[in-house]
């Protein structure tokens, strides 16, 4: 969450209505010639026609939740702080967790794994070199096409239930909590304010509702409104980091994280999506991801401190955030009995 950078993946392949799309994505300048077209153009056939294999299986075979009792110490002083300072009202901590594999991870096999796993999610891979960040997340930042966008305020969170009964408890525990209301309430209030510099006639869902993950639930509700001449990126770059991501207010929180936050959160909680040459386009929050890095792998999770958190229940949260992954790379996940 430093300085903009925007990043455009060379090949791409989209599946859409039963057909399989290869497209790349090639910088030209100027004094560039053809045979730059034509060593690309290479490289994509050999892609095309390039054998589907069987991936070996891999074990994990070590997990670390690293710096707890920092996080708890930075956490327990960013309650203090909001308490002290009633116009700072969240902000948001993240953390990680690592696992070791005997063997190297393969994307297509995590791949497999998010679609069976994870329903109601965004999932992305990008793979670079030896390293890879994914994720499932269910949060969407922004959908843009000709004359309408359209964004998710998804907050406040609890686990899902073993038993149907259970999980409507839970549900109802989250839709009376007043934390996690006034939690949902700063990034509603964020978002349709936002929206309301690049759109008219913005609308806002009647009331929260539970969107439901296989692990997790969370309040969710959503802002839409006429295009008119916004740019998809001029609006990206106005919401990110909403509250949900960052705190609130805004640029107040991501100082506190900066200054307590002991590791660099890279591409976690980023925008992540596409954008076409008409700037329509659709990008999603990546929270619920992880990097992985040879045969290692790093988890993130995040959840917002307010004045009246408990730093220990916020913990029990992020372990919660960190099962989708978990589960997805066949790490140990912690089901409750």
């Amino acid at each position: 969450m430093g300085k903009d950078f925007f990043i455009c993946h060379f090949f791409l392949v989209t599946e859409k209505e039963n057909r399989c799309y290869l497209s790349v994505n090639l910088w030209l300048k100027e004094a560039d010639d053809y045979a730059k077209v034509e060593t690309v153009m290479a490289q994509w056939d050999n892609i095309a026609v390039s054998p589907v294999g069987c991936d070996p299986e891999v074990t994990c075979i070590f997990e670390e939740r690293l710096a707890e009792e920092a996080w708890l110490d930075a956490a327990t002083e960013v309650v203090s702080l909001l308490q002290e300072t009633p116009d700072m009202q969240k902000v948001v901590l993240a953390r990680r967790m690592r696992l070791g594999f005997d063997g190297f991870l393969s994307s297509s096999v995590i791949i497999a794994n998010m679609e069976e796993q994870q329903g109601n999610s965004y999932c992305f891979v990008l793979e670079n070199g030896a390293s890879t960040f994914f994720g499932a997340t269910p949060e969407r930042l922004l959908l843009a096409d000709e004359s309408h966008l359209e964004s998710a305020c998804v907050a406040g969170s609890i686990a899902r239930g073993v038993s149907a009964s259970e999980d409507a408890m839970f549900g109802e525990t989250l839709l009376s909590d007043a934390k996690n209301l006034a939690e949902h309430h700063f990034v509603v209030e964020m978002i349709k304010e936002t929206m309301a510099r690049f759109c008219e006639d913005v609308r806002v869902s009647a009331s929260p509702v539970l969107l439901k993950n296989r692990d997790i639930q969370h309040l969710y509700m959503t802002v839409s409104g006429r295009r008119g001449e916004a740019k998809l990126l001029d609006v990206l770059r106005a919401l990110h980091p909403t509250p949900a991501l960052g705190g609130w207010p805004q640029a107040e929180a991501m100082g506190v994280i900066r200054l307590k936050e002991e590791m660099d959160r890279g591409f976690y909680g980023a925008p992540i999506g596409w954008i076409d040459p008409l700037d329509r386009g659709e990008f999603a929050v990546a929270i619920r991801s992880a990097l992985t890095v040879d045969t290692n792998a790093l988890l993130y999770a995040g959840c917002g401190i307010v004045a009246d958190s408990v730093p220990t229940e916020e913990l029990a949260e992020t372990a919660i955030k960190f099962q989708p992954m978990l589960r997805v790379l066949g790490g140990k996940v912690h089901e409750r009995s």
